[in-house]
């Protein structure tokens, strides 16, 4: 082992029970004051010989298992960074050091976990390497996802053990909606494949929710620990991990309540503007103006049973309303949100509320209401998709309602 460079251990903590289930192994090196620092900068640099670089990859990964045999519980995991140099140097993957690093340390290859990290290499290269692994037992990560898309090839080759995701990627900005976006369809991808989606770099309370609304099995970050020398009891977060999942479902209830609320204001808003337009004829606009809209409904439109817009697209506005008739004739048959109302039983009684999406004219967040207007028609109510509740996680709450209020 190289007198530079030692391994030291960051804990993965399960959300469901708290628990310690793995570590991952991080290069570490002394600092010119005697400190402990990345090792990144060393293994990274092109400045070190490929060669060099290599073997110190491989003395990490031996001292790692040797000290994970040492130290870890029954069922926990060692993940174990694959470098990218080290996939391209290997002329056969008929011999894998780290497959006899495995046997010599006696760690159980179900144990260990390998993180492929690399973006830019060959495909067929990584599977092939990914499938020798497996055979024997290994499992398969996927490092950083999401830093570039051409890793999606890597998915629809072969899936992976685990997907993981570094929140640094996605700092809290301005921009939050549309990286969350982002992230929560990472992770509704990863649950899809099957694959346990890993969120690492988790430093706040908030960056914790927010994975936990992108489908995170697994926490890794300093709000529980950085890397450490020695391994931790395998409960050692399980209190905090409860504590802080009592103060999500908190606020979650709290924020669910308040948006309950505000549905229900929307949907007697909803059968008024119903009972409104059914009064008024084939003509739409004959007595609008006597209706003044929650304001975070954007606009409205009919279409027929078969999905065809039937009417121009109403929004309020100015205080007076203004129609938009250059969109007669789309049709939205193919939307969930239409399809499943018109084929439902209860078709007179039933909301359906669609995903919250970006609209496209606004910028704004929103999601789209269908209810039935007549046998023939369907009234879709675009409507503004708000947090109730100045905490970051409240944007994070989505308020699902499918029956329209009794109206006894």
């Amino acid at each position: 082992m190289s007198d530079q460079l030692f391994p030291w251990f960051q804990p993965v903590v399960d959300v469901a029970s708290g628990r310690i289930v793995g570590y991952e192994a991080l290069a570490r090196m002394r600092g010119r004051d005697g400190e402990v620092v990345s090792a990144a900068s060393l293994l990274n640099t092109s400045q070190t010989d490929p060669a060099v670089r290599r073997l110190h990859d491989r003395a990490l990964r031996r001292e790692a298992l040797r000290h994970f045999a040492e130290m870890a519980e029954p069922g926990q995991t060692l993940s174990l960074n694959m470098s990218p140099e080290w996939i391209d140097s290997l002329d056969s993957f008929d011999l894998l050091p780290t497959l006899e690093m495995i046997r010599e340390a006696g760690v159980r290859p179900e144990q260990v976990i390998i993180e492929i990290t690399e973006v830019n290499g060959d495909v067929g290269r990584i599977c092939e390497l990914a499938r020798r692994y497996r055979e024997a037992g290994v499992k398969i990560a996927f490092d950083d996802f999401g830093s570039g898309f051409q890793q999606l090839d890597r998915l629809f080759a072969f899936t992976p053990d685990f997907i993981k995701i570094d929140m640094r990627m996605f700092s809290i900005d301005q921009a939050l909606h549309q990286k969350r976006a982002l992230l929560q369809m990472m992770g509704d991808l990863g649950a899809r494949l099957g694959s346990k989606v890993v969120f690492e770099g988790v430093e706040t309370e908030d960056e914790l929710f927010l994975a936990l609304h992108c489908n995170a099995s697994h926490i890794q970050g300093f709000i529980f620990s950085p890397a450490q020398p020695e391994f931790l009891p395998s409960d050692s977060f399980r209190a905090q991990m409860q504590d802080l999942l009592s103060l999500h479902l908190d606020l979650a209830i709290e924020e669910t309540a308040r948006r309950q609320w505000h549905a229900e204001g929307i949907h007697s808003e909803l059968l008024a503007l119903r009972e409104l337009l059914l009064s008024g004829g084939v003509e739409i606009g004959s007595n609008l103006d006597s209706f003044t809209p929650d304001p975070d409904i954007l606009r409205f439109f009919i279409c027929n049973r078969q999905g065809r817009q039937i009417s121009a697209n109403w929004s309020f506005s100015d205080g007076r309303w203004q129609s938009d008739a250059s969109v007669i004739g789309s049709n939205w048959s193919w939307r969930p949100y239409f399809y499943q109302l018109v084929g439902s039983s209860d078709y007179q009684r039933r909301v359906l509320r669609s995903s919250v999406y970006i609209d496209i004219a606004t910028g704004s967040q929103c999601h789209t209401l269908t209810l039935a207007l007549d046998e023939h028609r369907v009234l879709l109510v675009d409507v503004l998709e708000r947090a109730q509740s100045p905490r970051p996680m409240s944007a994070l709450i989505s308020c699902q309602s499918d029956l329209i209020p009794s109206l006894s």
